[in-house]
């Protein structure tokens, strides 16, 4: 079946979609409606355990937020995406991305350290300029002291937060940034400026600047390994390898 230009037809992420019988990917309008929703049902979320917080209703510590705020954040995003995403569009996994599995996957077994260490290595260079450039970057690491917070739990709720971080955090992220926008942004752009901004936008998303770097290299990595394997379980692979990583660094060190 070939294409009919609804999407790039020089890029495997625009192939006729197999599980749904489809070459319509998601548009950029409908991952843009989604993001907004999402950003919003975090907001809210947000808001209300602040409310709550100053209202003394609550007495909780530091740690608990976090561990309310990382779990409330996760099931807002995914209730959103349903919404807003999946059931409004009428979306099915193949649409979405979503194939099986083939053993061209397996080349996954040196793309995702490899995109580990060089995004590790372009942070690195980085906070490196930044610090020549006479700008602070010590508070590079502030997101993961947050994170460390929820070493101090009891074992099961530090189990869960892994989980969250390692699994469900990855699969919801990659449904929006490379399951939607991607596919959005290769309909109206050519292949590269569609991976570089998906890239950025998902850099940007994360409101953590002196770890833009190492996001946007995830980022385009991510994007790479959507389009080379057809396939949306690949950059959740990955992202998901690199959440643990990160995750079990960050309790090692606490």
């Amino acid at each position: 079946m070939k294409s009919r230009g609804i999407l790039l037809p020089t890029g495997p992420i625009n192939h006729p979609l197999e599980a749904s019988g489809s070459t319509v990917g998601v548009t950029f309008k409908q991952a843009a409606w989604a993001l907004m929703f999402v950003a919003m049902y975090i907001a809210v979320l947000a808001g209300g355990v602040l409310a709550v917080g100053l209202s003394g209703l609550v007495d909780f510590t530091p740690e608990s937020v976090i561990f309310l705020l990382l779990c409330g954040a996760t099931a807002a995003a995914m209730l959103a995406l349903y919404i807003h995403l999946i059931r409004r569009n009428g979306l099915v996994l193949g649409r979405l991305g979503f194939r099986r599995f083939r053993p061209r996957m397996l080349h996954l077994l040196w793309q995702i350290p490899s995109a580990i260490i060089i995004s590790a290595c372009l942070q690195g260079l980085f906070l490196a300029a930044l610090t020549y450039l006479g700008i602070d970057s010590t508070s590079a690491g502030s997101s993961n002291d947050t994170l460390a917070k929820i070493a101090d739990l009891p074992a099961p709720f530090v189990v869960l937060g892994f989980l969250i971080v390692a699994v469900l955090t990855p699969l919801w992220e990659e449904v929006l940034f490379r399951g939607a926008f991607l596919s959005g942004l290769s309909q109206r752009c050519s292949p590269f400026v569609a991976v570089v901004l998906s890239a950025a936008l998902f850099a940007a998303c994360h409101l953590l600047p002196l770890t833009f770097a190492y996001l946007f290299a995830l980022g385009i990595a991510l994007a790479l390994v959507r389009r080379f394997h057809e396939n949306l379980w690949a950059p959740v692979l990955l992202h998901a390898a690199n959440n643990a990583l990160v995750v079990l660094l960050v309790l090692a060190a606490s």
